[in-house]
């Protein structure tokens, strides 16, 4: 299983959005430590968008899980409101509106990023349940684009995709936008992880 999963991250080239699309019976957390894992082991910098203090819950759940938390304490942190630090923060952003986020958070990247990193973005959907109207929701839906094919980059979108059910529209738009989308799927107390779309063929319906 790992050797499949560290196929598909090693096939993704630097620009690509990923999308990865899991339910609330899923563990994000676990996603999010094999990918830090992966990285490190390759030897790339890791960069974490920490929306609302969500780096902290999955912080929390692999020490209870018995998987050493500590693979978090030297990566590089952008947060994005939250009180609660995890790992070493280089920037705070505050929640305003998506266009003035926008142009904060390329200011600070473009101070940051001398060299490729994988950026896991955790906590992106619980942005959409503060929007106040349809124009806020496609300005931050566009925020994604602008950064498509930035190659210093690899972004990996982690979406609770239960969160997004009343607002079921924004989900197609976000996996139009990907250049990858993974679905993760619990089965019991085993998981299957299906690239749904890609714009690599060699992994184009890998599960």
């Amino acid at each position: 299983m790992k050797g499949v999963i560290d196929r598909i991250w090693s096939s993704l080239k630097f620009g690509e959005t990923v999308l990865i699309e899991h339910d609330p019976h899923t563990s994000p957390a676990l996603g999010v430590y094999h990918l830090v894992k992966w990285a490190k082991e390759k030897g790339y910098n890791v960069l974490v968008d920490d929306i609302l203090d969500t780096l902290y819950v999955y912080k929390a759940h692999l020490k209870l899980a018995g998987l050493d938390p500590d693979i978090l304490s030297d990566v590089k942190v952008i947060k994005l409101g939250g009180r609660l630090n995890v790992g070493q923060v280089v920037g705070h952003l505050h929640i305003k509106e998506p266009i003035i986020r926008e142009s904060e958070y390329r200011t600070l990247l473009d101070s940051l990023s001398k060299e490729r990193v994988i950026n896991p973005v955790l906590g992106f959907e619980k942005l959409f349940l503060l929007v106040e109207s349809e124009r806020e929701l496609f300005e931050l839906v566009n925020s994604i684009f602008s950064f498509i094919d930035d190659e210093r980059r690899i972004a990996f979108y982690f979406i609770n995709t239960d969160l997004l059910k009343k607002k079921s529209h924004v989900l197609s738009l976000l996996e139009e936008l990907a250049t990858t989308v993974v679905r993760v799927t619990k089965h019991g107390k085993s998981f299957s992880m299906k690239v749904v779309r890609s714009v690599n063929d060699e992994i184009d319906g890998v599960e």
